[in-house]
C-alpha cells in the first residue's frame, strides 16, 4: 500500500508507527502542519527530534507539510484544502490519522477518501458540544476505527456507534525498549509526562513532599516539557525540604535516546494522569521492567493485576496513599525484582508495536479491497 499518515512529527510513538508500516514494505509518506498549537509539550523543542524525524525521512517515502501559520483550532477546517493538495500529489491507497479530534475531522473534510483513524485519549474522553458531533461524523465515516486499549476501545465504541471501531495496542518496540541494569542506589523514580494539567505531575511533588528523609536515597526524575513545567518546579522549590528537593530533577525534555537510557536506568515508573488511553509512557516503561505507581484509573487497571503484584494503583488526590506506595516501592528491592519479568511479558504477549501495526495493515488492506 502506499499509507499517507497524518501525524505529529514530534511524537515519537507517530514516528515509530510510521516506521513499522515501512518495514512492512508499504510505501509511507507522513503529513505534519508547518507550526503547532501551542502547548504541545511534544513539539516545544525542535532539537528534541530534529535528528529523529530525519532518520524517519531515510526510510519514508516522503515528509510533507501542510503550509501555513494558523495555530488554533480553526486550522483543521480551514486548512482541509490545503491537506487534500498535499494528498493529491501522493495519490495513497489510504490515508491514516493518528489522532483523532482535529486530525480526524481534517481527514473527513478534506474528501480524502479512503481514510482511517487511529484514536488515543483526549481525542474521545474529553470533548463535547459541536466539537464531539463532528468527531463522531468523522469516525462513523472512516474506513476503520482503531482504538489503543480495551476500555478506550469501549468508550469509542459507545462514542461513535455506527463506526468501525478495531482495539489495538499501539504498543512499543520491545527490542528497543529494554531491561537496563540500574545500580541499587539511588533508587530512581521516572516521570515521563508532558508537564499539561491532565497528567498531574504536581501531585507528585506533593507526595513527594510526605517522604520521610530518612529513606534509602533515591532520585525523581521528570523528563518531559510542557505548559505547566515552571509552575511545578515552583512548587516543589517552596514545599520540598532543601535535603529532599535536591533528590528532584527537572529535565525540560529529552531525545528519544535520552529517554531510552533514562528508563533503563530507573527503577520505578510513575504516572498520575486524570485520564487516559492507553499510555505509550507506561508501555515503554512496563518493556524495559520497570515497577509502576499509577493513578487508579481504567486503563490503567488493564497493566496492574493485584494478585500478581506487579505494581501498585493509587487514588487520586490523596498525596499522603501516593507517598506511602512510592515509599513501599523504595524500600522493598525484591518485589521490584520480582514485577520486572511480569511487567516485561506483558508487553511481549499485548503490545509489540511491530505486531499491531501489522494488524493495522492487514486490517486496513481489507478495508480499502486490497485484500480478501
Amino acid at each position: 500500500m502506499r499509507i499517507a499518515i497524518l501525524m505529529s512529527l514530534g511524537v515519537s510513538w507517530a514516528r515509530e508507527a510510521a516506521l513499522r508500516f515501512s518495514e512492512l514494505g508499504h510505501e509511507v509518506h507522513a503529513i505534519d502542519f508547518d507550526a503547532e498549537v501551542m502547548g504541545n509539550y511534544l513539539r516545544a523543542r525542535d532539537d528534541l527530534y530534529s535528528d529523529a524525524i530525519e532518520r524517519l525521512r531515510a526510510v519514508v517515502g516522503g515528509i510533507h507539510t501542510i503550509p501555513g501559520n494558523d495555530v488554533s483550532q480553526w486550522r483543521y477546517l480551514r486548512y482541509a484544502r490545503r491537506f487534500r493538495n498535499v494528498c493529491d500529489s501522493i495519490h495513497p491507497n489510504v490515508l491514516l490519522s493518528l489522532w483523532g479530534g482535529g486530525f480526524a475531522t481534517m481527514s473527513y473534510v478534506s474528501g480524502v477518501r479512503p481514510y482511517a483513524v487511529y484514536v488515543c485519549g483526549g481525542d474521545i474522553l474529553r470533548v463535547s458540544g459541536v466539537q464531539k458531533a463532528v468527531s463522531r461524523h468523522a469516525l462513523a465515516r472512516a474506513a476503520a476505527v482503531f482504538a489503543n486499549g480495551n476500555h478506550f476501545g469501549e468508550k469509542a465504541k459507545a462514542f461513535a456507534p455506527t463506526a468501525k471501531v478495531h482495539t489495538a495496542y499501539l504498543g512499543v518496540d520491545p527490542e528497543k525498549f529494554v531491561p537496563g541494569a540500574p545500580k541499587p542506589e539511588p533508587v530512581v523514580i521516572v516521570c515521563t509526562r508532558g508537564f499539561l494539567p491532565v497528567y498531574n505531575n504536581s501531585y507528585l511533588v506533593e507526595a513527594v513532599s510526605m517522604l520521610p528523609e530518612t529513606l534509602p536515597d533515591f532520585r525523581v526524575v521528570f523528563t518531559s516539557a510542557g505548559e505547566s513545567l515552571n509552575e511545578t518546579r515552583s512548587l516543589a522549590d517552596r514545599i520540598l525540604s532543601p535535603a529532599i528537593r535536591r533528590k528532584v530533577e527537572f529535565l525540560n525534555g529529552v531525545t528519544d535516546e535520552a529517554l531510552l537510557e533514562y528508563l533503563r536506568s530507573a527503577h520505578i515508573y510513575t504516572s498520575i494522569s486524570r485520564y487516559d488511553g492507553t499510555s505509550i509512557s507506561l508501555l515503554e516503561a512496563l518493556s524495559c521492567g520497570l515497577f509502576p505507581v499509577l493513578s487508579d484509573i481504567p486503563p490503567n487497571r488493564e497493566w496492574i493485576d493485584e494478585e500478581a503484584a506487579n505494581g501498585i494503583l493509587v487514588p487520586l488526590d490523596r498525596p499522603a496513599e501516593y507517598a506511602r506506595a512510592l515509599e513501599g516501592a523504595i524500600l522493598s528491592a525484591s518485589w521490584r525484582g520480582r514485577a520486572a519479568p511480569i511487567n516485561r511479558q506483558l508487553i511481549l504477549d499485548r503490545a509489540d508495536g511491530r505486531k499491531t501495526m501489522a494488524f493495522v495493515a492487514s486490517t486496513l488492506e481489507r478495508a480499502i479491497g486490497l485484500r480478501n
